[in-house]
């Protein structure tokens, strides 16, 4: 299953519609601060949650869910305080048994672990801070095992990647 990670559009629908037309997905998670439409996240078949932009949809704040023996938050992050620290998301993540967490709102792409946790943001596909380019996630996972790199959502190379079984 391919599935794409992305969070902090705000309203510029230009470099989800490229990746959208460079490569085919199962899934389409969307992690918050979306300046579009519900209609618009619609049609590109978003399952997303919210951001703390106030144009966002009205979806949950944070989503669980699982995929191939892996629980998975999604979450923008805002509520969980990650400009600050993630020791909050960390500790949210392990009370609720999760795996890997997708999450937003600092802008900055980012992969680490934490006590057998994944915390991941993609950055942003449309107001970078770090990497200076947007940035977008891709997520094979298949039989328990899951490839997950985020790439430059303009030239498609890979800025960071990792391999996790389960």
């Amino acid at each position: 299953m391919k599935i794409l990670v992305f969070s902090d559009l705000h309203g510029s629908l230009e470099n989800l519609d490229n990746v959208l037309s460079n490569f085919k997905f199962d899934r389409i998670f969307g992690l918050g601060d979306y300046g579009a439409y519900l209609e618009e996240l619609n049609s590109r078949d978003v399952f997303g949650v919210r951001g703390n932009a106030y144009f966002d949809p009205d979806y949950e704040i944070d989503r669980i869910i699982e995929i191939e023996g892996f629980k998975i938050l999604l979450t923008h992050g805002h509520t969980h305080n990650v400009r600050n620290s993630r020791l909050r998301l960390k500790l949210f993540a392990q009370e609720k048994g999760v795996d890997i967490v997708f999450y937003g709102h600092t802008h900055i792409a980012l992969i680490e672990e934490s006590d057998g946790i994944y915390l991941i943001n993609p950055g942003s596909i449309s107001i970078p801070y770090y990497p200076s380019f947007p940035t977008f996630i891709i997520m094979d996972i298949e039989e328990r095992s899951a490839t997950i790199e985020i790439l430059d959502a303009v030239t498609f190379s890979v800025f960071s990647e990792i391999k996790i079984k389960k």
